[in-house]
């Protein structure tokens, strides 16, 4: 076993606020190592040493775990006011690494480097422990042959879970790197649980496949994943870590498996496919919205049949939260594409109406019921639909226009320009907003008209044809 007598002192290798990193070398064998020791003006401080103690402690219950960083030595010498642990010398964190080599990394070894982490994680849950913590700079990357072994590090804010010592209260300075720490762990240190893990590896997976800051988190193809992950209630995300490992295992098999990609699969191919149905594969193939002869026939009808029926839309909306206004987006937009078309039965605009409908009534998320309600009011209205016309009248309420949406939805009602009397919701409670925009839709409407009969004239007089 290496001991820290038998190495030399090569050089600082970094500083933090409370303890410095110190290079490492056998001569004998040149391996290197680093070395964390808590500063001495810091000794005195009881948290600060509570807390060094504590990430040792915690890394000597993890030892069984390869993706976590190996503990070699350590030493509290009271006398000297030195308290350290030594680890095996990386040469790269992950932010470095990515930040480097971003141009070069394929898909599959992102995904390799993301499932070590998970992995890692994953172990420390298990174990009752909450990393509170995670961040590219405490991903270790080391270089074994041609392979990247990942080693997760840096736990110094972790804790156990059961733990109630007074570490864990909000009095408690630096709550994790603040691009990839959960708003209640922001909030209270003290309230991080296995969920804020979660949000953290979220947002960490959005930097290690787009190499980007997840300040602004845009799509990519493991969006699905990363919204749910990420939600700010921690109620609407991943339950666990397993539930995790599991969405992000799927995505992982429908990109690199080769067999058959999801460009040469459409959502009909799939729905209507043998055996069990994943669905975190029928999202991103109804999010892509690939058809292969007519939209109808092999996106829309397929989609309808598979909403419609018992409570698929719930165990979806389940599967990948709020992520399911990716396909509320690709739906309508698929919906506008074959009303340009034809070879479709025109009275499936009732079923759409539906569709629709029950996406409103069964997901609690404004941005996907906005875009719903707005594609609604164009089939019940604009194309004149009465069906439609009849299911949107009670949904235009309180209970699912929301304050956040309503001046959005009044605003596309009024762009819509339909002649129509607002006594026909005389017998429900519209919000206000919502009743000045079709007022004034109907407004439009009516102006519209006089233009072009004046135009009409200008253009042909009172010509007698």
């Amino acid at each position: 076993m290496t001991n820290l007598k038998d190495l030399k002192h090569i050089a600082l290798r970094g500083e933090g606020y409370f303890c410095i990193v110190k290079k490492y070398e056998d001569e004998t064998n040149k391996k290197s190592y680093a070395l964390k020791e808590l500063k001495k003006e810091h000794y005195s401080n009881e948290e600060y040493r509570y807390r060094l103690l504590r990430e040792i402690k915690l890394l000597e219950d993890l030892q069984e775990c390869p993706n976590i960083i190996g503990l070699i030595d350590y030493g509290n010498d009271l006398e000297n006011q030195k308290l350290w642990y030594l680890m095996p010398l990386a040469p790269y964190n992950l932010f470095d690494y990515i930040r480097k080599n971003n141009d070069k990394i394929d898909l599959s070894e992102r995904y390799n480097l993301a499932e070590q982490i998970i992995y890692a994680i994953k172990f420390a849950h298990s174990k009752g422990i909450l990393h509170r913590d995670i961040s590219p700079n405490n991903v270790l990357i080391f270089l074994i042959e041609d392979k990247k072994l990942i080693k997760v590090c840096d736990f110094g804010l972790g804790k156990n879970k059961d733990s109630l010592s007074y570490y864990t209260t909000s009095s408690a300075s630096g709550y994790g790197q603040i691009l990839y720490v959960s708003p209640e762990q922001r909030l209270h240190l003290k309230d991080a649980t296995i969920k804020s893990d979660i949000y953290s590896l979220g947002r960490l997976i959005y930097f290690i496949f787009t190499g980007k800051d997840p300040d602004n988190i845009k799509p990519f193809p493991l969006s699905s994943l990363v919204i749910k992950a990420t939600e700010d209630n921690p109620e609407d995300r991943f339950t666990n870590i397993e539930e995790f490992e599991k969405h992000f295992l799927a995505l992982k098999e429908l990109h690199l498996n080769q067999n058959i990609t999801k460009n040469a699969i459409t959502i009909n191919e799939l729905l209507n496919s043998p055996g069990e149905k994943d669905l975190v594969n029928i999202h991103e193939l109804l999010v892509k919205g690939n058809y292969l002869n007519h939209v109808y026939d092999d996106y829309i009808s397929p989609v309808n049949t598979f909403l419609l029926e018992k409570d698929n839309l719930i165990k979806y909306f389940k599967a990948v939260g709020s992520g399911i206004r990716e396909f509320a987006k690709t739906y309508s937009e698929r919906l506008y594409e074959c009303y340009q078309t034809t070879r479709w039965p025109f009275s499936s605009m009732n079923t759409f109406g539906e569709v629709l409908k029950k996406m409103i009534e069964n997901i609690p998320d404004d941005e996907t019921r906005l875009i719903c309600l707005k594609h609604m009011w164009y089939l019940a209205f604009v194309a004149d639909q009465w069906k439609v016309q009849k299911l949107i009248k009670y949904i235009l309420t309180e209970k699912y226009v929301s304050k956040s949406i309503e001046t959005q939805l009044s605003e596309s009602i009024i762009s819509s320009a339909v002649e129509m009397d607002v006594s026909y919701f005389s017998d429900i409670q519209l919000p206000n907003i919502i009743k000045v925009g079709i007022i004034k839709s109907s407004e439009t409407a009516i102006q519209n008209k006089i233009d072009r009969e004046k135009k009409r004239q200008k253009e042909f007089g009172d010509l007698d044809w």
